[in-house]
């Protein structure tokens, strides 16, 4: 190759900036040129230039991998940032095509820094020469005389090589862009809020509808032989039990000796009063004392009463039928006498001034005959309950046998006892003992039915009941209760009334038709009122048992002026029975 031919190249590199390049894709940019002097053609208000930050970031990350850098602009503040963070900066670039100087590289530029004290352009720093524009025969010759091959495609991107790019067409914001956004962004929310109190304010009731109780009754038939849907089969049952009980003995013979002792006997009126042998003087205790021989007590007054001194003996029980024995020995005490009116009671008295004495404690328990009346009376209540329990357990023993569930119908005309057969201990009669036994035998008869046949019969009922604004929820299967009408214990044909409970609800979802109405009767009396009032409103309605109504935004009174903006939820967690 010739030495016209041979092409020097600057070390010197010119690179495009984009105005919306960002510091990142510059630097990646630079660190792959082969350059260490590098020149950034910036255009006005491009990224790079808004932040004195950003450039010391850039210089600092090339002096890193041992490159420098200049920038080109005609943006007055980018100038000013880049003196700030020490970088040089031009103004302008040309390049030199004069004859004289075409031994130097076609491609190098001649760059001079603008003052960094002054930054104004002085006459002695480059400027762009004139430059004659090239027609295509120029062009075609130059191309020719380097030996290079020519087409459209090259001289087009010659050209692109050898010309600043335009600055980009592309949408961007003055410096302080970022407080500008921030304002906007601001007043945007600002404005959406207020669109939302204003315009789309909510509430929501949360509604825990009323329910009660509700019945159906049902006429049913019982017959060995069923024909009908309504007519269940008679299931004949029987049982017989026997039981031994105990009784206590109430007689008492008491073997013991009896208090005594001496009374002072008072008599209060202007008449003597006079007493038989055995009269009675009862203490507050209940134990009686027994005059032993007549008396008559003299006439006194209350300031000076008559007395008269006298010799009494306990009684073997007191008023409760109570032993006395060693209990009548008792201390200094006060009597009444009982057999008295009870005005007389405070005229004519007694007391006591020393102990009473004697009284032992002996007694044993003997069969009277009024103990084996409530023996038997006891153990013929006894044998019916047993033989009632006993009746029950066939009846599950019966439907375990069939396969049916089966249950017994407990009505006193439907049950027949059978007479108790008793075995009286009559020989016992005035036997000494604490207790004795007693024996029976109890037979017992009646009918049961297939449970599981009446049930289905009774909810297929109590479904069928439609109130309207209402929803049947749950049905109690325990609440089964049986009236009978007719009993043929011989035939085993039976009429009875079948009655089950179940609960409704009143209907809240907006779905149904009673919750469509009272969804549109709430929000027609509530839209627009405060929250105190709605919440009033809504708690007294009888479908109602209990109201929660929250409000957005929560700050907001009163309840929104639009119905639609209102939303009713039930809290029923039943489900509906169908």
């Amino acid at each position: 190759m010739s030495e016209e031919k041979v092409k020097k190249v600057s070390k010197k590199k010119i690179l495009f900036v984009d105005i919306d390049e960002e510091l990142t894709s510059v630097f990646d940019r630079i660190s792959k040129l082969p350059y260490k002097e590098i020149y950034l053609v910036v255009p006005k208000r491009a990224v790079i230039l808004q932040s004195v930050v950003n450039l010391k970031i850039l210089k600092q990350k090339l002096v890193d991998v041992e490159k420098n850098m200049s920038i080109i602009t005609n943006d007055t503040n980018g100038m000013n940032l880049a003196q700030q963070a020490e970088i040089k900066v031009f103004d302008h670039w040309d390049f030199d095509e004069k004859q004289e100087e075409k031994a130097q590289d076609e491609n190098s530029t001649l760059l001079r820094p603008v003052s960094a004290t002054s930054n104004e352009v002085d006459e002695s720093l480059p400027s762009r020469l004139p430059k004659k524009k090239s027609s295509i025969f120029e062009v075609v010759r130059t191309l020719r005389a380097k030996d290079k091959g020519f087409s459209l495609k090259t001289y087009l991107s010659d050209r692109k090589k050898n010309k600043l790019s335009n600055e980009s067409w592309k949408l961007y914001l003055p410096g302080g862009s970022r407080k500008f956004i921030t304002g906007l962004l601001a007043a945007s929310l600002a404005s959406l809020f207020f669109v939302a109190y204003v315009v789309l304010p909510g509430a929501t009731l949360y509604i825990e509808p009323a329910s009660e109780v509700i019945s159906k009754s049902v006429n049913i038939n019982l017959e060995r032989a069923p024909d009908d849907p309504r007519t269940l089969k008679s299931y004949a049952i029987e049982t017989s039990v026997d039981l031994t009980i105990s009784h206590s003995a109430s007689g008492v013979l008491s073997e013991g000796n009896n208090a005594s002792g001496n009374i002072s006997i008072i008599n209060t009126t202007a008449n003597s009063w006079p007493l038989i042998a055995q009269t009675r003087f009862q203490n507050p205790e209940g134990i009686v004392y027994r005059l032993q021989n007549e008396a008559t007590v003299p006439a006194g007054s209350i300031e000076n009463p008559g007395k008269l001194e006298a010799f009494v003996v306990a009684d073997s029980l007191d008023t409760n039928g109570i032993a006395v024995g060693a209990r009548g020995n008792i201390g200094p005490s006060s009597f009444i006498l009982p057999a008295l009116r009870e005005s007389s009671q405070t005229e004519l008295y007694a007391e006591s001034f020393e102990d009473m004495t004697g009284g032992e404690t002996a007694v044993s328990a003997i069969v009277l005959e009024d103990d084996l009346v409530a023996a038997r009376e006891k153990l013929e209540l006894q044998l019916k309950e047993k033989a009632l329990s006993s009746l029950r357990k066939e009846t599950l023993s019966m439907g375990n046998q069939e396969g049916v569930n089966l249950d017994l119908l407990e009505d006193s005309d439907v049950l027949e006892y059978g007479t108790a057969v008793v075995d009286m201990p009559f020989e016992l009669l005035g036997d000494e003992m604490e207790e004795f036994e007693i024996s029976g035998t109890l037979r017992l008869s009646g009918v049961a039915f297939d449970n599981d046949a009446l049930l289905a019969i009774l909810k297929n009922e109590i479904i069928s009941v439609e109130t309207p604004g209402k929803q049947l929820i749950k049905i109690n299967d325990d609440s089964i209760s049986i009236n009978v009408l007719e009993v043929d214990n011989v035939r085993l044909n039976y009429k009875f009334t079948a009655q089950i409970q179940g609960i409704e609800e009143y209907e809240i979802d907006p779905d149904l038709e009673g919750g469509s109405r009272l969804n549109k009767k709430i929000k027609e009396h509530i839209a627009g009122n405060n929250i105190d009032d709605a919440e009033n409103f809504v708690q007294n309605l009888p479908e109602v048992n209990s109201v929660e109504i929250k409000i957005w935004p929560s700050w907001s009174p009163t309840i929104p002026s639009l119905p639609e903006n209102i939303r009713i939820k039930s809290l029923s967690k039943e489900e509906v029975i169908e």
